[in-house]
């Protein structure tokens, strides 16, 4: 039987938007190992919560600048092209 499987160090952070990294290990440098799973049979039975992406960007929101947003894209296209 050939096994195929993935392993790869990198840090918890990029993993936080996938699931949920107990607080010991946030910040840390952590070894990821992917295996096919095999026994579909097992947990075929049990719902899984997957993660959402609502309010993921919560933390970039400024009010302030709220106010510019529908103008926004067509200024750009503007600044980018007026001297084209």
């Amino acid at each position: 039987m050939n096994l195929t499987f993935v392993r790869k160090v990198t840090n918890s952070n990029i993993l936080e938007s996938v699931i949920d990294i107990p607080e010991s290990l946030r910040n840390k440098k952590v070894e990821i190992l992917i295996f096919p799973y095999e026994n579909g049979d097992a947990e075929d039975g049990i719902a899984q919560n997957p993660k959402k992406a609502r309010g993921l960007l919560e933390k970039y929101k400024n009010k302030e600048r709220q106010s510019f947003e529908n103008s926004a894209w067509s200024k750009a296209v503007v600044d980018k092209h007026e001297n084209s």
